[in-house]
């Protein structure tokens, strides 16, 4: 599966030397939908619905990246949120964001269905695991 796994005794440290340095309100956390993540990688056919039933494809080569950004409209967790896109590499192997306006992009402008920009994050604090050993 993922060659990412860290331990939880480093997950609990970085998670609380964060929470331990952020200003008053800041998110903890983002809760990510499952329909979010795969809603994404619809979109970069790299989860393709078919009769037979759901086919991976080009899974070594994409990737989701998540910018850190600020919604005014959000009143929760002081407008944190995290906009999510997916990426394709390049050629040179450069993970390139699969969104509209992307400058000379690796895949066809056609692949992209709408502006390839997602936030359905719901933020910490509002809705926090209170029981996490990361919930500090």
């Amino acid at each position: 599966m993922s060659k990412k796994l860290i331990s939880i005794e480093d997950a609990k440290k970085w998670t609380k030397n964060y929470q331990d340095n952020m200003k008053s309100g800041d998110a903890k956390a983002f809760l990510i939908s499952c329909e979010t993540i795969i809603d994404i990688l619809k979109e970069m056919k790299v989860i393709q619905e078919t009769k037979a039933g759901i086919t991976l494809n080009d899974v070594e080569n994409s990737s989701i990246r998540a910018y850190l950004a600020v919604n005014p409209s959000q009143t929760k967790a002081n407008g944190q949120t995290l906009v999510m896109v997916g990426t394709k590499k390049d050629s040179s192997g450069v993970e390139r964001d699969i969104v509209e306006g992307e400058v000379n992009p690796p895949y066809s402008r056609s692949e992209v269905n709408g502006s390839g920009t997602f936030d359905f994050i719901v933020p910490c604090p509002d809705r926090c695991d209170e029981n996490s050993p990361l919930n500090h």
